[in-house]
């Protein structure tokens, strides 16, 4: 899956109004965008869709979408849990990990621990009922 690509217009209002937008705020905003790709572009490295990365966070689909737009003002306690859940680093403050690369059991084996992790966190909340 790629991601659409905004289309560039030049007319001088919008000219004036990008003029307008601090600098401060325009590198906030390229980080933020910057963020969200690299968590997008592991997630399509390691196949998992939204709705399964939202499992293994144990939020819903629609929080994981907001994140991935590239507006969202992440928590440091909300990216080191990405950060542990899919075994990379996003903040340069944390301990550096090297890219893993999972193949066949590997895979399988992280995937079912997250799986498991995620269900215990869902059972804990109430959230997850078994029949």
């Amino acid at each position: 899956m790629t991601m659409n690509k905004a289309r560039k217009h030049s007319s001088p209002l919008i000219k004036e109004l990008k003029s307008r937008i601090p600098q401060t705020m325009k590198e906030s905003i390229n980080r933020r965008m910057s963020l969200a790709a690299r968590i997008d572009d592991v997630l399509q490295a390691r196949g998992l869709t939204n709705q399964e990365f939202a499992f293994m966070m144990g939020k819903k689909p629609s929080e994981i979408s907001r994140w991935l737009s590239g507006t969202h003002n992440f928590t440091t306690e909300t990216l080191w849990e990405i950060e542990r859940v899919l075994n990379i680093q996003l903040l340069v403050s944390s301990p550096r990990k090297e890219p893993v690369q999972f193949e066949g059991d590997a895979l399988k084996a992280f995937l079912m621990k997250e799986v498991q992790s995620a269900v215990e966190r869902f059972y804990a909340r109430g959230e997850l009922i078994t029949s």
